[in-house]
């Protein structure tokens, strides 16, 4: 009996050794579990972060792109603007100096014109002059000869 009762104790033991190994097995496989769920939820966490990552670049280099192009049309709209503008004074500026130099040439012409009629002027006040000295000189002798003449 005593044998028995040992070899029961033995058994009993060693029953209770595969338990606790089960169980700890079971718990072990558990942990195993766990952590493999842990991984799966890491990784689509990490998908889905990525995913979410490509979204947020792609809207943002779409936005981007927009906002260059929205920024380019405005450049560009500018410089045709100040283009415009910039050809408009210049013709203005070309027709007022064209408009000058015509007056120019005008008054130019005018003082051509007005220096030889003064000439001209200049040189039939000296013939006239010059006539009305010689009327004179010519005057201013025949008295003096007609007192000659008349006193003999």
């Amino acid at each position: 009996m005593v044998t028995l009762k040992l070899f029961i104790g033995v058994s009993n033991a060693i029953d209770a050794r595969k338990a606790a190994q089960d169980s700890d097995s079971d718990g072990y496989q558990g942990r195993l579990e766990e952590a493999e769920a842990a991984r799966i939820r890491l990784r689509k966490a990490r998908e889905d972060r990525d995913k979410k990552r490509k979204a947020l670049a792609t809207a943002y280099r779409r936005s981007l792109f927009t906002i260059q192009d929205r920024v380019q049309k405005s450049i560009t709209k500018y410089q045709d603007l100040h283009t415009a503008m910039h050809t408009s004074r210049l013709e203005r500026l070309k027709k007022a100096v064209d408009r000058r130099d015509e007056i120019l040439e005008a008054i130019s012409g005018k003082l051509a014109d007005l220096q030889q009629l003064m000439l001209n002027h200049g040189t039939q006040l000296r013939a006239l002059y010059d006539g009305r000295r010689a009327d004179v000189a010519a005057l201013l002798e025949e008295p003096a000869s007609q007192v000659k003449d008349d006193g003999c």
